[in-house]
């Protein structure tokens, strides 16, 4: 009996060592390869080069997209090396930039621990969200399809705090830095967006911030329903907590914003607006008129639009504010919404000249009198 037993016995060791021997040869290969960059194993020349790594790419895709640009020399062991390093769903996504004179080990390090490479996009002051769409379609950051869809999504425009039914004056003019997709998803319009959005609030925190302690004394002491309590952060709570006053503050805002180029004349024209709003007369703002005739709308506005009731943004037919923005305000013109200029100025018509600056009048009288040198100016501008 003891014969067998030893027979066994020493088979297990064998097995032990043998177990033991593969394993410490599996490492030493796995190691070497970690250790031998690419172009030094195929022989090629190093090189440079960007690769996209989409958001919910497995391992497997992103170690065959770098073995059809030379940055490994075996797919197998460059999967094998994640696994060993833990690092098979610590990917991050994203665009990177790698060497194939790189080491397995830097690729794989890249991956998980590297800077994202990004793309920059200037969003203009005074775009309607359509017009931001088409940017950032245009430039391969969204489709404008997504962007159309989300503009108006209730759960996106209550996290940010939104009282209205699109998003319409919250995507911040700003120069942004974003990721783009090799094909660009509903995920690449949702950053896009949410990044907008949470500019604006930090961008205008002050001045809500300063509402705020205008208001309540220190901007605190007021009970915050559950509905409120879902807002993201990163929305001032003075604004979390007046909705009405965001609506009419952005509103008031996006009129300025469509109307003044020139940076000092803003307050003066938020200052026009207030007044006719406490004397409730209308506001007859062109742009308003332009803004709901919709993207279509190329051309000269004519009586029949200032007559045209079914436009609900006909500032020459409806007393008020139009019941939302007309484009996304800069932070000059939010700035001058909330600090119009006192004025007794009721009127303001472009002086026709290549400043872009404004007459401003307290009478009808007077204003007859700029319009009729506005056109002047005009017809004496070469042509």
């Amino acid at each position: 009996m003891r014969k067998p037993k030893k027979i066994l016995l020493g088979i297990l060791a064998f097995i032990v060592l043998a177990t033991l021997g593969g394993l410490g040869g599996l490492y030493l290969v796995i190691g070497n390869f970690a250790s031998t960059p690419s172009s030094q194993a195929l022989g090629l020349e190093p090189r440079y080069f960007y690769l996209l790594v989409e958001r919910g790419s497995s391992f497997d895709q992103v170690a065959n997209d770098l073995y059809r640009e030379g940055a490994i020399s075996s797919i197998d062991k460059f999967k094998m090396l994640g696994r060993l390093r833990g690092a098979s769903s610590q990917i991050k996504a994203g665009e990177f930039e790698f060497n194939t004179a790189w080491t397995p080990e830097q690729v794989l390090d890249q991956l998980v621990n590297g800077r994202s490479l990004l793309h920059r996009l200037t969003i203009p002051e005074g775009l309607p969200w359509w017009e931001v769409a088409r940017l950032l379609e245009e430039n391969g950051f969204a489709r404008a399809e997504d962007v159309a869809e989300l503009v108006r999504d209730p759960k996106l425009l209550q996290r940010y705090g939104i009282p209205f039914a699109t998003a319409e004056g919250f995507l911040y003019p700003e120069t942004y830095m974003l990721n783009k997709g090799r094909v660009p998803t509903k995920a690449h319009a949702q950053s896009a967006m949410q990044t907008m959005l949470r500019t604006f609030w930090s961008k205008t925190a002050p001045l809500w911030n300063e509402a705020g302690v205008d208001e309540a004394g220190s901007g605190g002491g007021v009970d915050v329903s559950a509905s409120v309590r879902v807002i993201a952060s990163v929305v001032p709570r003075y604004a979390r907590e007046n909705p009405a006053e965001v609506k009419r503050l952005v509103i008031l805002a996006s009129l300025v914003e469509k109307e003044s180029a020139v940076v000092d004349e803003r307050p003066r024209i938020a200052g026009v607006y207030s007044n006719r709003l406490r004397i409730d007369m209308p506001l007859q703002c062109d742009p308003t008129i332009i803004y709901g005739l919709g993207p279509g709308f190329a051309g000269k506005i004519l009586r029949p639009h200032l007559l045209d009731s079914a436009n609900v943004y006909n500032t020459y037919r409806f007393y008020g504010l139009p019941p939302g923005p007309i484009c996304s305000p800069g932070l000059g013109a939010m700035q001058a919404a909330f600090h119009p200029e006192n004025n007794s100025f009721l009127y303001f018509v472009a002086t026709g000249n290549p400043d872009g600056r404004h007459t401003f009048s307290r009478t009808l009288r007077e204003h007859n009198a700029a319009v009729e040198q506005y056109r002047a100016n005009l017809r004496a501008q070469p042509r």
